[in-house]
């Protein structure tokens, strides 16, 4: 009988590594962390099960990214954005994920459209409180399939990295006020896109990133009650309705 290989424990360390930064990045895309938000260690590592090694390399390399902020005081936190730093990520995504979605029109094939038809559907069915969580997830991917489909490696990357910077906005769109809002622009999209009709599915983008910017900066600059309890962050991860009480 052969020994099993033990892998070296530096092997070991990078894919625990890679494990961790991978689903911090893709949780920060789907708005499962609010801006202000404090990521400790010895809780993230007790989430994945691991050391507290992999866990800080992978923090150091999403701050690299800009993705979140190494704090002098608070540690590693995700970053809050000012009304202004929003605004200029909302009109460099219209710019970048439009013109992605023009040229998707152009390239993507029959089972990509029913590969995103079919997140469409499931974002349908997610629209409660109780499934916010898949919705955001379901809504990254319904965009993403999209981009892939303009069959550029160079603008995929950059969108990631404005996505990593915009996704904890989206928290906002947890609220049973706001989840389902951008489903239409989602039916106008697939439509522009089945009609290989680049200019309509670039606008409907457009459209869809907007509308939800403006959700966004509302609470962004939302002002704080007058007993001062509730803080910023707590309100861009609050329902518009409610942030702007």
């Amino acid at each position: 009988m052969t020994a099993r290989k033990i892998p070296p424990s530096g092997s070991m360390q990078a894919t625990a590594h890679e494990r961790v930064y991978a689903e911090l990045r893709q949780g920060l895309m789907n708005g499962d962390f609010i801006p202000g938000q404090r990521l400790v260690v010895r809780k993230i590592a007790e989430r994945f099960e691991t050391s507290a090694m992999p866990v800080r390399e992978a923090l150091r390399r999403l701050v690299s990214e800009e993705a979140l902020f190494d704090h002098s005081n608070r540690g590693v936190i995700v970053p809050e954005a000012s009304v202004d730093v929003i605004s200029d990520i909302v009109r460099v995504r219209c710019l970048i994920e439009g013109s992605a979605t023009e040229w998707a029109a152009a390239t993507i094939t029959l089972p990509e459209l029913e590969a995103i038809d079919e997140l469409n559907e499931r974002m349908k069915a997610c629209t409660t409180v109780d499934g916010s969580e898949k919705y955001l997830a379901f809504n990254r991917q319904f965009h993403f399939q999209i981009y892939r489909a303009a069959r550029s490696v160079a603008t995929q990357q950059i969108i990631e990295r404005l996505w990593l910077r915009a996704g904890p906005w989206l928290n906002i769109m947890r609220g049973e006020a706001t989840l389902g809002l951008g489903l239409d622009y989602h039916a106008e999209i697939l439509a522009a896109l089945r009609a290989g009709d680049g200019v309509k599915a670039r606008r409907a983008l457009v459209a869809d990133i907007s509308d939800a910017a403006d959700m966004m900066l509302r609470a962004a600059s939302a002002p704080p009650p007058a007993t001062g309890r509730t803080s910023a962050r707590r309100r861009a991860a609050m329902p518009v309705t409610q942030a702007s009480r």
